[in-house]
């Protein structure tokens, strides 16, 4: 909704900070959606779909596997009675919701993008919802891409180089030609591949990064050697590139057993 213009009359104010206090105003109220945002938006096209078989079954099978629904969430949305497929898709979308529509954003567009893998996998294998989370992923990207400019990026200076990221600042860091050796690591560490994004966020990568990695058509290994890649190249957020950080990120995933296997040199 366009802000009134009052009348600036009294103001003793250049025209070019009247301008820019408008543009401040208009910015501040026009906000991207929100994750909970897209997911509502489809909302009625999910519930009707997922509430029939095998539809359910398949979804929530796999979304058991990624950890977004318990057994006992499930088990009380089949002894619902009197429930026909419409009001068991709706009692799952609406769980599916609830655990979207939180206040953390990162954690929320994480929960989406996993419900968007589930949708388009597979072993659900409906062309339906495939579309629907391919959709849904899309729209999540765009918004997540704008979110991660920051405010003080906008400049007139000019862009200045970066420094190369195989550069070491610190001796004990590892570099790009150190992804195989950390892959090795990791493996002797037995961290299971799976959790690839999970350890990509405890490193610093930003949410659409690993969505971008999540779209190669690979597999969880190829998934986690392109995201040590990205950490290693100092990508987003990365702080710091030592088995110390590692050992610290993969034990923030909950695999407190791996990160105790990790060796710090």
């Amino acid at each position: 909704m366009p802000i009134p213009v009052p009348d600036l009359s009294s103001f003793d104010l250049s025209s070019s900070c009247v301008l820019l206090f408008f543009i401040s105003c208009n910015m501040a109220t026009s906000q991207s959606e929100t994750p909970a945002d897209i997911f509502q938006e489809k909302y009625g096209d999910i519930f009707p779909l997922i509430g029939k078989e095998p539809n359910f079954t398949n979804v929530t099978g796999n979304l058991f596997s990624k950890k977004l629904i318990t057994p006992g969430e499930i088990a009380g949305i089949k002894t619902q009675s009197n429930t026909d497929d419409n009001k068991r898709g709706d009692a799952l979308a609406m769980c599916l919701f609830e655990k979207i529509d939180v206040d953390d954003n990162d954690k929320s567009a994480q929960c989406l993008q996993k419900i968007c893998d589930v949708f388009e996998s597979k072993k659900v294998n409906n062309e339906e919802l495939k579309e629907l989370g391919a959709g849904m992923r899309k729209k999540l990207l765009s918004t997540t891409a704008t979110s991660q400019v920051p405010t003080d990026a906008i400049s007139s200076a000019p862009p200045q180089p970066s420094e190369p990221t195989t550069t070491r600042t610190n001796p004990n860091e590892l570099n790009v030609g150190d992804v195989k050796k950390v892959l090795k690591i990791l493996k002797e560490a037995m961290f299971g591949p799976a959790n690839w994004r999970d350890l990509g966020l405890s490193l610093g990568l930003i949410v659409t990064t690993l969505n971008t990695i999540g779209r190669t058509n690979g597999d969880a290994n190829d998934y986690l050697e392109k995201t040590i890649q990205k950490w290693l190249e100092k990508e987003d957020q990365v702080k710091g590139t030592t088995w110390q950080i590692l050992k610290e990120a993969v034990k923030d995933t909950g695999d407190k057993a791996a990160a105790e296997r990790i060796p710090l040199r």
